[in-house]
Protein backbone atom coordinates (compact mmCIF):
# COMPACT_ATOMS: atom_id res chain seq x y z
CA UNK A 1 0.00 0.00 0.00
CA UNK A 2 1.49 3.36 -0.94
CA UNK A 3 1.11 6.56 1.05
CA UNK A 4 -1.58 7.93 -1.27
CA UNK A 5 -3.85 5.02 -0.42
CA UNK A 6 -3.42 5.67 3.29
CA UNK A 7 -4.22 9.38 2.96
CA UNK A 8 -7.38 8.57 0.97
CA UNK A 9 -8.71 6.20 3.63
CA UNK A 10 -11.72 7.55 5.51
CA UNK A 11 -12.06 7.08 9.25
CA UNK A 12 -14.89 7.55 11.71
CA UNK A 13 -14.75 10.44 14.17
CA UNK A 14 -14.04 7.97 16.97
CA UNK A 15 -11.08 6.50 15.07
CA UNK A 16 -9.68 9.97 14.39
CA UNK A 17 -9.89 11.18 17.98
CA UNK A 18 -8.28 7.94 19.18
CA UNK A 19 -5.40 8.18 16.70
CA UNK A 20 -1.86 9.35 17.36
CA UNK A 21 -2.03 11.93 14.54
CA UNK A 22 -3.44 14.70 16.72
CA UNK A 23 -2.58 16.25 20.08
CA UNK A 24 -4.99 15.89 23.02
CA UNK A 25 -6.21 19.48 22.53
CA UNK A 26 -6.78 18.94 18.81
CA UNK A 27 -8.68 15.74 19.59
CA UNK A 28 -11.01 17.66 21.92
CA UNK A 29 -11.81 20.14 19.14
CA UNK A 30 -12.22 17.41 16.52
CA UNK A 31 -14.59 15.53 18.81
CA UNK A 32 -16.83 18.60 18.82
CA UNK A 33 -16.62 19.71 15.18
CA UNK A 34 -16.68 16.38 13.32
CA UNK A 35 -20.06 14.76 12.78
CA UNK A 36 -20.42 11.35 14.41
CA UNK A 37 -22.18 9.71 11.43
CA UNK A 38 -19.63 10.78 8.79
CA UNK A 39 -16.21 9.52 7.79
CA UNK A 40 -13.22 11.76 7.15
CA UNK A 41 -9.76 11.36 5.69
CA UNK A 42 -6.93 12.63 7.88
CA UNK A 43 -6.51 15.55 5.48
CA UNK A 44 -10.22 16.44 5.77
CA UNK A 45 -9.98 16.29 9.55
CA UNK A 46 -6.92 18.58 9.48
CA UNK A 47 -8.77 21.01 7.17
CA UNK A 48 -11.81 21.07 9.47
CA UNK A 49 -9.55 21.69 12.47
CA UNK A 50 -7.63 24.47 10.73
CA UNK A 51 -10.86 26.12 9.57
CA UNK A 52 -12.30 26.04 13.08
CA UNK A 53 -9.15 27.35 14.76
CA UNK A 54 -8.73 30.25 12.32
CA UNK A 55 -12.32 31.52 12.49
CA UNK A 56 -12.68 35.11 13.57
CA UNK A 57 -14.11 35.51 17.05
CA UNK A 58 -16.91 38.04 17.19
Amino acid sequence: MNTNEVSDTAFSTKQIVNSLHFSPGEKDVLNVILLEDQSYTLEEAREQLKSFLTKEVI
